[in-house]
């Protein structure tokens, strides 16, 4: 499909962001776990289960055995070389796609994109994963992350790269806030009468950005149903799925605006059926066996979405 840009350029910025997006929250989810592991009071059988399960490729078997091993799991995800999942692995991935794009990005985006693709690769940061230096590292690492979103929302030209860099970033954070959901309602059987206490929801809160807000809306009532409410049907929430769905949308439409070719009228179809399955479902109607169904077909049909809209626009076979 022909578009003002080149598609190697568009396919740099989609993954430039997406990358940046999953190492984002796979930081989020580590430093949330991380911290919580200090806390004694915490009936923590989980441990990094939910992290590993979501962010690497570790079989059942090594996964329950290093779960609860923090300097394993610290520099497994952080820089370890040949994870290819690690931060480390994905700010690489991240900047060669804006090396190959940088026509279309901004100096100061480069420059932080530089900045911590150099900190990550300090051949001392596995060592200072071992001491309290952790703590730090974790900090500057997140806070580098902070800096990278806010340096593209200020200084991005809002054209054609916009448009694919952000479809990039809200596939992937839809994805990631689907398996994490997935990962602590599967150990319960997507109960959604259950009784877990707030304590049970916290970690998976916190990895999603949502703690303080869901406290702020919500009573102390029964929390099973009411997460899925935040996490999969809030419109004002950032990380829930029916608000991502549309930015997608907004995004998806800017692409193709004017463009009736059979091929994008498809894609419309195609994300419209997505959207519009998961935005009528009625959430307090939901069964257990329905909940479960609805994250597993909302998660392949994204997945497939991104597959087609590569095709499409970046040329893949």
């Amino acid at each position: 499909m022909e578009v003002n840009m080149l598609s190697r350029v568009a396919d740099g910025m989609f993954w430039l962001n997406r990358y940046m997006e999953r190492a984002d929250g796979m930081l989020l989810t580590l430093n949330t776990l991380y911290i919580m592991s200090f806390d004694q009071e915490t009936n923590d059988y989980h441990g990094y289960k939910p992290l590993l399960e979501n962010y690497t490729n570790l079989s059942p078997e090594e996964i329950l055995a290093v779960q609860h091993n923090t300097n394993f799991v610290l520099k497994h995800i952080i820089c370890e070389a040949t994870n290819t999942s690690s931060v480390k692995c994905l700010i690489s991935k991240a900047r060669e796609n804006a090396r190959g794009s940088q026509d279309k990005i901004t100096k100061e985006l480069w420059q932080h994109i530089n900045s911590m693709y150099h900190f990550i690769n300090d051949p001392e940061l596995p060592k200072k994963l071992e001491t309290p230096e952790a703590i730090t590292v974790l900090s500057r690492i997140n806070k580098d992350f902070l800096l990278y979103n806010g340096i593209y929302q200020v200084t991005m030209p809002r054209g054609l790269g916009w448009s694919f860099s952000r479809i990039g970033k809200h596939i992937e954070r839809c994805l990631q806030t689907i398996s994490m959901t997935q990962s602590y309602y599967e150990p319960i059987q997507y109960n959604l009468e259950g009784k877990e206490d707030l304590l049970y929801w916290r970690k998976l809160l916190l990895s999603l950005s949502g703690y303080e807000f869901y406290q702020k809306s919500y009573s102390n009532i029964a929390h099973n149903r009411k997460v899925v409410q935040h996490l999969i049907f809030n419109k004002d929430f950032a990380h829930s799925v029916i608000y991502t769905l549309t930015l997608l949308e907004s995004y998806l439409n800017t692409i193709l605006k004017d463009n009736n070719q059979s091929e994008a009228v498809t894609m419309r179809n195609q994300f419209g059926r997505l959207k519009s399955s998961l935005e009528f479902t009625d959430y307090h109607q939901l069964t257990n066996q329905q909940l479960e169904d609805l994250l597993k077909n909302t998660r392949t049909q994204i997945t497939q979405f991104s597959i087609d809209f590569s095709k499409l626009f970046f040329s893949y076979s």
